[in-house]
């Protein structure tokens, strides 16, 4: 197929065709980089036992992982612990100016923020989260990201979960969060870019979601609640097999796979 590009508008319509692939590059491709994953996860884990004097190391740990997984975004620039006007961030992420899908332009460029929090027993709070959207404004970003062993405190609309849907309605500002444990399969499937993309969707939606709640008595992900919406559906005879499986497949392409039930 042959197609003419005249201006920058088609240039940026014939970049969003590609793979997700083509901006980051996956790591189950490659079996260096599979190594060097497994290292960083074997750390990460082994960091767990590790004693109170070495929580600065942990910390560490934590960030050689993310500055890894962030450089393999094509042409990125990639540092951490950086201290302007110590205002400190762990990693700071700066975006390739060459070619760039709309939704990198829109919502990651030009840098992006990430903070890492390497504790076993604790989720990310309300101060956290206020703080991650404070150093976006001192580094002129629009775009943060944790990655912790436990996540974000709480759920709907309150502690930490609560505090970043605020943000996001009242700045445009959205802070996602990555555990660890999430970020396993990258190893043998999947890609960094996908997952961001998912739960930026996942974010918005869920701020802007009026529609008749579960009980909250736990958190779960807004595909979680879509699932089981079409299940509902389904059992009321409201659409047919055909349908269920359509949904199901938009839930997925927009949102990533439910979550799986820990026995």
């Amino acid at each position: 197929m042959q197609i003419d590009i005249e201006n920058f508008s088609d240039l940026s319509k014939v970049i969003d065709m590609f793979s997700d692939d083509f901006f980051w590059n996956p790591i189950w491709k490659d079996s260096k980089a599979i190594s060097e994953f497994d290292k960083y996860i074997n750390l990460i884990e082994e960091s767990k036992g590790w004693e109170r004097n070495r929580n600065h190391e942990k910390g560490k740990v934590l960030e050689d992982f993310a500055v890894f997984l962030f450089e393999r975004f094509l042409d990125s620039k990639v540092s951490k612990n950086r201290r302007p006007a110590d205002n400190e961030t762990d990693v700071e992420v700066i975006l390739s100016e060459k070619e760039r899908p709309t939704f990198m332009t829109d919502y990651m460029a030009p840098r992006m923020i990430c903070e890492c929090k390497n504790k076993k027993s604790s989720t990310i709070d309300v101060g956290m989260v206020a703080k991650l959207y404070e150093l976006l404004g001192y580094r002129g970003s629009k775009f943060g990201v944790f990655i912790s062993l436990n996540g974000i405190s709480g759920y709907g609309w309150r502690f930490g979960e609560g505090k970043r849907k605020k943000i996001l309605l009242r700045y445009e500002v959205p802070l996602i969060s990555f555990k660890v444990d999430e970020l396993r399969k990258l190893r043998n499937e999947g890609n960094f870019y996908s997952m961001i993309k998912e739960k930026v969707h996942r974010l918005f939606d869920e701020a802007d979601d009026e529609m008749p709640d579960f009980p909250n008595h736990d958190h779960r992900e807004l595909p979680d609640r879509l699932n089981e919406m079409v299940e509902h559906f389904k059992k009321f005879n409201l659409i047919e097999e055909s349908e269920e499986c359509k949904i199901r497949e938009r839930i997925t392409v927009r949102y990533g796979l439910p979550s799986v039930e820990e026995d």
